[in-house]
C-alpha cells in the first residue's frame, strides 16, 4: 500500500471543483450567487459557445479592494462565515470559500473589481496552478468575473460536456432558479453576443414568471394564501386545467435558495389529490421562509438538497396554505373554440368558410334552444326577463317532462344525495319554481333583472335561466357572463364523494345487512388483505367474512350504495385488485381511493336522462360543494366559455 502523503494544492482544488462544477451552468450558479451576496441589483451574464469558451458575470455589487481580490482566489477564504454557529445558520447564498479557486483550477479566470466608494479598481488572473498578482486597473463599481476555456486542463471532464444548445439550456434553467425569488434584481443573459433574456426589475413574482415563461402561464396561476409564523409560505400555483405532464414546472425556494425536497413535493402532490389526473403535475412556484438554524443546507455540496429539523411542521404548513387556496378558488377550466374556426391569416382554404359557418350555426342553434321562444310575461326593454319555458329547438335533447313517468330517472339514481340532518338547509331543499309560478309572480321593478343584477361569478348559473341536458350526459346553462357546461356524472361523483367524506367524519357509513350474503372467489392472499383492512371496511359499512377457503361473503354493504344498485361482489373485486397492486398502501390513500370508487359507482351515468327538478338540484348543489370544479379522480366537472370568446368567434368584436 502506498505511503500516506499530502495532496498538492492544484489537485485539492480540482477535487473541490469536481464537487461543485459539473458543467458551465454550475459556474454561472457560483458566480451569480456571489454577486447576489454582494448586494447586486443588476447582473449581466455573457456566454460563448454554450459556456465552453466564455462565461462572464458582471454585477453592480459592493465590489472588492486589492486585499479581498487576492484572497478571493485563495482556498477556504470567505467573508460569509466565521464561527461554528455560522455554519449551521447560513443566511447567504454561498459560503464555501472555494468557488473561485475551484473554477480557476480548471479554467482561465480574470477578475476585475472596484468597491463602490473607491476611486479605482484592481484585477487579477488565475489559470490552473498559476495565480497572478493583483494590479490596479480602471473599472466601474462592482465586479466582473471572466471564465474562459472551461476544463481546458481536465479533458476527461470536457469530453462529457454536451452540445452548446444543451449546455445553454442548463444555464437558462439556472438563471430562472436564481431570478424567480428576486424579482427586484435585473438579469440579462447573452449568448454569442445575442440577447436571450432581459429580465427588468419588477415588484411581483407573477411578473417575473411572465418574463421567464410567458404571460399565458402567469395568467393561469393563483396566488397562494400567505402564511406567517415559524414557516412563511408564499407563491403561485396553477389551476388543475393548467397542469403539465412533467413535474419540472415545480419550483421550491427555501430562504431564497432553489431546493429539491421530497417533503415539499409530497405536500404539493397531496394538496392536488382528487383535482388532477395521476399522470399530470401542477405548476408551482413556492417560496418558504424558515429560521436558518432550523434547516441544514450542508447536505449537498451545491446546497440543492436540505434537511429540516421539523419536517412535519414544514409539510403541514405548506399543505394548509395550498388547500386553503385551492378550496377558495373556482377551478373550473375555460373552454376555447379552436383557432381553426376563427378568421385564418392569408387566403382561405377550401371548405374553410363552410366549417366556420357550420360552427356558427351549431352555436346559434344551442342558444336558440337554451332560451325561451315566447316568454309568458312582457317587461320593459331595459329590464328583459326570461321565462322558465323549456321548449327546445328541433334536433336537441329536451329534459323529460315532469308528467312523463316512463322517462323519469329511477328513484335510486336521483340527484338528492342524502346529507346529515345538521347539514341540511332550506337552500338545499328548495326547488326552482315551475313555469306557472313564475308566470303568476309580479314583474320586477324597472331597472332590476339580469341586465343590472350584480354578477355572481362566471361559474355560477344565472338566476332563473333554463338549463338543458345535451345527449343525456351534459347540462348546459347560461352563466352570469357566458356559458356553463357540466358533466353530470363527474359533478354527481364529486357531490357523492363529499357526502361520503362528511358521513365518515361523523362516525362512519350506515351499513345495510343483506338478507342473502353475496359471495366472491378470493385467494389466500386476498383473504389476508380483507382481514388486514377490516377496520377500515367496517367504517365504510362493509362487512366481509370467510365463507370457505376460497370464498368470502359480503354480509353488509353501505346503504347509500345498496340504494343505487351497486353490486357488492363487483365492488369488492375491484378493491381487492387495487390492494393487490400495492399491499403497502397507506391508510389515508386507501381511504381516498375507496371513497372515490364508491362515488363513481353510485353516481348517475352519462346517457342517463334527468328531470328538470333533478337538473336544478344538481346545479344548486354544485354551488355549495367543496372542490366542485373536479371529480375525485381529477377530471373537470365544469367548463366555461365567456361571452367575450363567443363574440370574438362570431365576429362581434
Amino acid at each position: 500500500m502506498p505511503a500516506i502523503h499530502v495532496l498538492p494544492r492544484h489537485l485539492v482544488n480540482k477535487i473541490a471543483a469536481g464537487e461543485v462544477i459539473e458543467r458551465p451552468a454550475s459556474v454561472v450558479k457560483e458566480l451569480v450567487e456571489n454577486s447576489l451576496d454582494a448586494g447586486a441589483t443588476r447582473i449581466e451574464i455573457r456566454i460563448g459557445d454554450g459556456g465552453r469558451k466564455l462565461i462572464q458575470v458582471t454585477d453592480d455589487g459592493a465590489g472588492m479592494d486589492a486585499e479581498d481580490l487576492a484572497l478571493a482566489l485563495a482556498p477556504h477564504a470567505t467573508s460569509k462565515i466565521s464561527t461554528d454557529e455560522d455554519l449551521f445558520a447560513v443566511a447567504t447564498m454561498g459560503f464555501r470559500g472555494e468557488a473561485l479557486p475551484s473554477v480557476a483550477s480548471i479554467a482561465r479566470v480574470h477578475a476585475r473589481s472596484r468597491p463602490r466608494d473607491a476611486e479605482s479598481g484592481h484585477e487579477i488572473d488565475a489559470s490552473g496552478e498559476h495565480v497572478g498578482q493583483v494590479r490596479p486597473c480602471p473599472a466601474s463599481g462592482g465586479t466582473t468575473i471572466t471564465v474562459r476555456d472551461l476544463f481546458f486542463n481536465t479533458p476527461a471532464r470536457r469530453k462529457f460536456m454536451r452540445t452548446a444548445n444543451t449546455e445553454l439550456g442548463h444555464i437558462t434553467e439556472q438563471l430562472a432558479r436564481l431570478a424567480l425569488p428576486r424579482p427586484r434584481v435585473a438579469f440579462r443573459l447573452l449568448h454569442n453576443d445575442r440577447e436571450l433574456r432581459n429580465l427588468p426589475p419588477t415588484e411581483t413574482t407573477a411578473a417575473r414568471v411572465g418574463d421567464l415563461f410567458g404571460q399565458d402561464l402567469a395568467a393561469a396561476l393563483l396566488p397562494l394564501n400567505p402564511r406567517r409564523g415559524p414557516v412563511g409560505v408564499q407563491g403561485l400555483i396553477s389551476r388543475p386545467s393548467a397542469a403539465r405532464a412533467s413535474s419540472k414546472w415545480q419550483y421550491f425556494f427555501l430562504n431564497g435558495r432553489y431546493v429539491r425536497d421530497r417533503v415539499l413535493a409530497h405536500a404539493l402532490r397531496e394538496a392536488y389529490r382528487g383535482l388532477l389526473d395521476a399522470s399530470m403535475s401542477p405548476v408551482a412556484f413556492i417560496f418558504l421562509e424558515v429560521d436558518p438554524a432550523e434547516v441544514d443546507v450542508n447536505v449537498h455540496p451545491t446546497k440543492i438538497e436540505v434537511r429540516f429539523r421539523d419536517s412535519q411542521l414544514i409539510h403541514g404548513e405548506l399543505m394548509a396554505a395550498l388547500k386553503e387556496t385551492l378550496n377558495k378558488a373556482d377551478l373550473s377550466p375555460e373552454a376555447t373554440i379552436p383557432e381553426q374556426f376563427g378568421e385564418p391569416e392569408g387566403p382561405p382554404e377550401d371548405g374553410a368558410d363552410d366549417r366556420r359557418e357550420s360552427l356558427r350555426k351549431a352555436l346559434a342553434d344551442f342558444f336558440k334552444s337554451a332560451r325561451p321562444q315566447q316568454p309568458r310575461l312582457s317587461f320593459p326593454e331595459s329590464t328583459p326577463r326570461r321565462s322558465r319555458s323549456t321548449d327546445h329547438a328541433a334536433g336537441q335533447h329536451p329534459a323529460p317532462d315532469r308528467t312523463d313517468a316512463p322517462r323519469r330517472v329511477s328513484e335510486h339514481a336521483r340527484i338528492e344525495t342524502p346529507v346529515p340532518a345538521e347539514m341540511r338547509s332550506s337552500q338545499q331543499l328548495q326547488v326552482v319554481p315551475d313555469e306557472e309560478s313564475v308566470a303568476e309572480s309580479e314583474p320586477p321593478p324597472a331597472g332590476v333583472g339580469p341586465a343590472t343584477e350584480p354578477s355572481e361569478g362566471m361559474y355560477q348559473p344565472a338566476p332563473h335561466r333554463p338549463a338543458v341536458q345535451i345527449h343525456n350526459s351534459y347540462i348546459v346553462t347560461e352563466g352570469s357572463d357566458g356559458l356553463i357546461i357540466v358533466d353530470q356524472h363527474a359533478l354527481h361523483e364529486r357531490l357523492l364523494y363529499n357526502d361520503l367524506r362528511q358521513r365518515l367524519s361523523a362516525g362512519g357509513l350506515a351499513p345495510q345487512r343483506r338478507l342473502i350474503p353475496e359471495t366472491l372467489e378470493v385467494t389466500g392472499a386476498e383473504h389476508d388483505l380483507l382481514e388486514r383492512h377490516g377496520d377500515l371496511l367496517n367504517r365504510l359499512g362493509i362487512s366481509v367474512e370467510p365463507f370457505g377457503p376460497t370464498t368470502a361473503a359480503v354480509q353488509s354493504f353501505p346503504t347509500l350504495l345498496s340504494e343505487r344498485d351497486v353490486a357488492p361482489a363487483e365492488f369488492l373485486r375491484e378493491l381487492l385488485d387495487r390492494l393487490s397492486e400495492d399491499e403497502n398502501i397507506d391508510s389515508e390513500t386507501l381511504l381516498e381511493e375507496v371513497l372515490s370508487m364508491m362515488a363513481c359507482k353510485a353516481a348517475i351515468k352519462a346517457g342517463q336522462p334527468l328531470t328538470a327538478e333533478e337538473i336544478e338540484n344538481l346545479l344548486q348543489r354544485r354551488g355549495e360543494a367543496d372542490k366542485q370544479s373536479s371529480c375525485p379522480h381529477g377530471r373537470p366537472t365544469t367548463i366555461r366559455m365567456s361571452l367575450k370568446q363567443l363574440e370574438k368567434h362570431f365576429h362581434r368584436t
